[in-house]
């Protein structure tokens, strides 16, 4: 559409790195005949268990809802996995309590086995545990499954073997049964962070913070904290990429050992990677040079910059060639319920973003237009201030649909 018409907006919903040199990623942690308990039996609770029993371990998975609402996962289990439901507590002769994300450290079922010295660790610790493989991990509070899809696709154009997984679709647990890659690309969340203590990628991304699930985190310093473990492990030999808009990433990891790299849609940056006009620059390892017009990538990504820009850098730091960043650039149709382009109907854009689940990702959305707003918004508060939305929904916004 042109200036002065209508967007319906929908938010109701290269590095060398050799492994063996990084002992968090090669504990090979033994597991034959120890009795282990995790708790919560959705996707990542059955690959958990699973995984544990395949290696001999005497397994346990506790969950708080009825089995008949379980049906589907309980059917996925290995025959050898036992079972407890409406009790999420872990066994008493738990020797490992492994979590599934949706269930918080601080729960009060978990306090007897905490006193007892019992290890309680997420499913992200104990994958990280027997990867061996590089690992690239995204965080932030908005843009982790974009930014993280990208980055995939560029590594595996370059002709690298790469797997997904973390937050975004398959759990890490499970990319380790699929084979020798050259690299694994994580999104990784806040629940998911709680438990860790080992997680060491070689490089790691925050893309933003602003207040999210506080009804877990309780204030935005705890918030921020799990933000910065995913850095706490990292080594000269690694890299640290952060968003220099952002006030509260730009001044984290100032004391690491890794080296910071920065990305900005908003100025000029001596070290880093940011927009010229409409020019994507790259200020890395020493040299300056152009990547792409914005004018050129494809629809799914022209709402995408913030998550495009440490996408770029981190190929960069890889090695990856400029052909396949561009190729993925031109081409990658975006994901779906992310500032997805629906249609244009009689110049009026229809935009699906309804995972923008936080009053920080509606703020950047609506931010993203310079035209009239249809907002169609509603779901869950977890708790969150929504006074940040007031002035941008007033200067935006057209016409506010609330569900």
């Amino acid at each position: 559409g042109t200036q002065g018409h209508c967007a319906v907006l929908d938010c109701s919903g290269g590095i060398s790195h050799d492994q063996s040199q990084h002992p968090e990623t090669q504990m090979n942690m033994e597991l034959k005949n120890k009795n282990l308990s995790v708790i919560g039996l959705g996707k990542t609770g059955v690959a958990v268990a699973n995984f544990l029993s395949q290696r001999g371990a005497s397994v346990t998975v506790m969950d708080s809802k009825p089995r008949e609402q379980l049906l589907k996962f309980v059917k996925q289990l290995s025959a050898d996995v036992n079972t407890v439901f409406q009790n999420s507590e872990p066994a008493s002769d738990a020797e490992l309590i492994v979590l599934s994300p949706g269930v918080d450290i601080h729960s009060p079922f978990l306090q007897n086995a905490s006193r007892a010295g019992v290890e309680i660790i997420s499913e992200i610790e104990l994958a990280s545990r027997f990867n061996t493989a590089p690992i690239v991990a995204i965080t932030g509070t908005n843009g982790k499954s974009t930014c993280t899809s990208l980055i995939t696709e560029i590594i595996r154009q370059s002709g690298k073997t790469v797997h997904s997984g973390g937050n975004l679709g398959t759990p890490f647990i499970s990319l380790l049964d699929q084979g020798i890659v050259d690299y694994r690309v994580l999104e990784v969340s806040s629940f998911q962070m709680e438990a860790t203590s080992g997680l060491h990628p070689i490089v790691s991304v925050i893309l933003n913070i602003s207040p999210d699930h506080m009804d877990r985190h309780k204030d935005l310093r705890s918030y921020v904290s799990l933000k910065e473990k995913i850095f706490a492990h990292q080594t000269q030999d690694d890299f640290l990429i952060l968003n220099q808009d952002d006030p509260i990433t730009r001044d984290m990891g100032e004391h690491i050992q890794a080296e910071r790299i920065f990305f900005s849609t908003q100025v000029e940056l001596d070290k880093g990677i940011f927009l010229r006009g409409d020019k994507i620059i790259a200020r890395i390892q020493n040299s300056e040079r152009e990547i792409i017009s914005l004018e050129t990538l494809s629809k799914g990504l022209k709402w995408q910059i913030e998550n495009i820009l440490p996408a770029v850098a981190t190929a960069l730091l890889l090695g990856v060639p400029q052909e396949s960043v561009l190729r993925v650039l031109k081409n990658f149709e975006g994901l779906e319920h992310r500032l997805e382009w629906v249609r244009t109907l009689n110049g009026i854009d229809f935009v699906n973003d309804s995972k923008g689940t936080n009053v920080g990702s509606v703020c950047k959305s609506l931010n993203t237009f310079d035209r009239p707003i249809v907002l169609i918004a509603g779901g869950k508060d977890k708790e969150t201030d929504f006074s940040p939305l007031k002035n941008i929904i007033k200067q935006k916004v057209r016409h506010l649909i609330l569900i």
